[in-house]
């Protein structure tokens, strides 16, 4: 059967290989492609999102190509890296006939630090160096560290520093050997500084009207006039039920108040039964944290007839006398107690033996026997 012949092209003039000849299309349907128009070799494509930097490997096959008189775009069809990420690379690091892989990734990783770390002046400058160093083995804070530079060396800018320098220094910019040992000198001797939380602000929104306890008077600190409370809840397994709980500063007297639930209303309804027969004089403010339990505090400061003080977020030593007796309450109802299964009757049981309980701050006497005393003399005077 006759075939017609394969005429020749301008492109091609002896027609495609015998391989090519059967080909009509490629597989996604378009023209068969020319063999002899493809490269030779082709350098498979990297992702953009590959690795920026090279790595130790690389750069032991960086420094061997080199020396056996390789061109860089032949190394960098090799490593499959850009011709200029070879060259630059080579260019840092003095050249092709001083090309040394090991220096090369020393210098890069320092560079990488630096970058991450930023600029450091106590690093940058040696003699202020120096004086931090000194001051911080001989036990003095940052803040005594900046402080002292500043008046020693007025007129010596460069001798200047911050606290928070100091930390970033110690933190931040040292490293090994170095960082340990500077961070044991801190008063705190953590291994990695951690974030202050006085003062952060609450997520869940904040209480209406809060009076803080900045605006507390004078008196209330000294405990020398009775009649000032501090407030807590105790909280049982999983935080699903809590007991409240009243503490008087002057004579360490404990109120526990059973609570239904642990919401607001049930709060302000078992502090309020539990200070509702104390005599007036006895009844004159109350501190608390701000927890959302204590939403309804404008409502228990009216039924109540005292003042109600908060205290800062995160700030559980101004109410120090309710945290130390929280630990006594523990006691008789441990953590991970279901407190909702805690009757009104052993509470009231558990409340009398912590008051019985003789206090060293109290000469020995018990709070019951000091809180009873507060109250004759009260009753006494009205």
């Amino acid at each position: 059967m006759y075939k017609a012949p394969i005429l020749p092209c301008s492109i091609c003039p002896y027609g495609p290989p015998p391989e090519a000849q059967g080909q009509t299309e490629d597989r996604l349907g378009g023209p068969p492609s020319v063999p002899e128009l493809a490269p030779a070799a082709r350098r498979p494509q990297r992702s953009a999102m590959g690795k920026p930097h090279l790595n130790m490997d690389e750069r032991i096959g960086l420094e061997a190509s080199l020396r056996a008189g390789d061109t860089q775009a032949t190394i960098a069809a090799r490593l499959m890296r850009s011709a200029g990420t070879i060259s630059r690379e080579i260019a840092l690091n003095g050249g092709p006939d001083h090309y040394r892989a090991s220096v090369a990734h020393q210098a890069a990783q320092g560079r990488r630090g630096r970058s991450r770390r930023g600029d450091c002046a106590i690093d940058e400058h040696p003699p202020l160096r120096a004086e931090v160093h000194e001051r911080l083995h001989r036990g003095w804070s940052p803040e005594e560290i900046a402080g002292t530079l500043k008046r020693n060396h007025p007129d010596l800018p460069l001798m200047h520093t911050s606290h928070e320098s100091i930390y970033r220094y110690v933190y931040v910019v040292a490293r090994g050997e170095l960082q340990r040992e500077l961070a044991s000198c801190l008063r705190r001797h953590h291994r990695s500084r951690r974030p202050r939380r006085r003062g952060v602000a609450a997520t869940q929104g904040k209480l209406q009207d809060m009076v803080l306890i900045d605006q507390r008077p004078p008196e209330v600190e000294s405990r020398l006039l009775p009649g000032h409370y501090e407030g807590d809840l105790i909280l049982g397994a999983g935080n699903k039920s809590a007991v409240g709980v009243l503490f008087e500063r002057t004579s360490r007297f404990t109120f526990l108040c059973h609570l239904p639930q642990k919401d607001a209303t049930s709060v302000r309804e078992a502090f309020t039964r539990k200070l509702d027969g104390i005599p007036a004089n006895l009844l004159k403010s109350l501190t608390y944290d701000q927890g959302k339990e204590m939403a309804q505090h404008q409502r228990l400061a009216t039924d109540l007839k005292l003042q109600v003080f908060f205290c800062h977020p995160h700030s559980p030593w101004e109410r120090g006398t309710c945290e130390s007796q929280n630990g006594r309450i523990r006691h008789y109802l441990p953590k991970g107690t279901d407190l909702s299964l805690v009757s009104y009757q052993q509470l009231s049981a558990y409340q009398e033996m912590l008051n019985e309980r003789p206090r060293k701050i109290l000469g020995w006497r018990s709070p019951a026997q000091v809180f009873n005393e507060l109250l004759i003399s009260k009753l006494s005077s009205n």
